[in-house]
């Protein structure tokens, strides 16, 4: 049986000599493109930038070269298979983002890309029929090539009045909050959007998402305001659902009482019990004056035994 030519090897070493690469590069490479490569910077990486499961039917070499004096690349890609990869567009374009994470990853200061020209050496036996541009890989190609290659669009939150954020009670609300989220005090923002409370409050999901809103902001409420913000989402939404968004408060107070009683030196392990645990979050639940009902609720201590302590 004869052997199948090792296409790699071949391609790879006769690349190796300088007089081959050069000479190749001369004939292929567009005039433009040559026109403004440093054909005395030009040197072979060693990096190879195919996938595991592709080794076997496409082989890969890699130029580096000054492009007008700016860093740039020449990608060979040689594939050795009898039909055309479909996706070679999809796959090109990737190994080209891979190349140019590892540049960042060599030069973590570059503030430019950089220009990598791409080239693909086909010897397979049926005729190359597959698209040669990665727009032609989508049904609608003038959408997909504006949306790829125009400027991304930038939502930059800082410059929308939040009276405008607040015409829009779902996602306004959220995007609010993402404004004024670094400001020290937060309180003052909820007050603000009171009157959006129970519009969205109307579907469960509303309620849901109040209490992720909450999650988000508590970190920038002062300890002490959090009473009023209570009162507030209870005079704001009905009692129901204002107690059961204060689930979702009282649970964010257990985990800040935990972190607070670490920051104090406070060791709580397995071998102190759970009851002991309890007792240094409403210890420290009480020294933040939270009203005992919610301290038994979220510790599960008595209101007895949790009186005893503030005593």
């Amino acid at each position: 049986m004869t052997k199948k030519p090792k296409h790699d090897q071949i391609f790879k070493k006769a690349m190796e000599n300088p007089i081959v690469a050069h000479e190749f590069l001369r004939v292929y490479l567009p005039k433009d493109v040559q026109d403004v490569i440093d054909t005395k910077t030009l040197k072979l990486e060693k990096d190879s930038f195919l996938s595991t499961e592709l080794d076997s039917s496409f082989s890969d070499v890699l130029f580096s070269a000054k492009f007008n004096g700016d860093d740039g690349y020449i990608f060979l890609l040689l594939e050795h298979q009898s039909r055309p990869e479909h996706l070679m567009a999809f796959r090109l374009f990737k190994y080209m983002i891979n190349i140019c994470e590892q540049y960042l990853a060599q030069h973590p200061k570059a503030k430019y890309l950089p220009l990598i020209y791409p080239c693909v050496i086909y010897n397979g036996t049926k005729a190359y029929d597959a698209p040669r541009n990665i727009w032609d890989l989508f049904s609608n190609k003038k959408l997909a090539r504006t949306i790829w290659t125009d400027d991304y669009q930038l939502i930059n939150v800082h410059e929308i009045p939040d009276t405008e954020l607040k015409k829009h009670v779902w996602s306004g609300i959220l995007m609010f909050f993402m404004k004024h989220i670094h400001e020290r005090q937060l309180l003052k923002r909820w007050h603000e959007i009171a009157k959006l409370l129970p519009i969205i409050s109307e579907l469960t999901v509303g309620t849901d998402y109040i209490k992720i809103l909450l999650n988000y902001t508590l970190l920038s409420i002062d300890k002490n305001d959090k009473i009023e913000l209570e009162n507030l989402l209870i005079s704001t939404l009905n009692q129901q659902t204002g107690t059961e968004i204060m689930g979702s408060l009282a649970q964010s107070w257990k985990e800040e009482g935990i972190q607070i009683g670490k920051a104090e030196g406070v060791q709580i392990g397995k071998a102190e019990g759970e009851e002991q645990k309890a007792l240094v979050i409403a210890k420290n639940l009480l020294a933040q004056k939270i009203d005992i009902n919610i301290i038994a609720t979220v510790t599960g201590l008595s209101v007895d035994k949790i009186g005893k302590l503030k005593s």
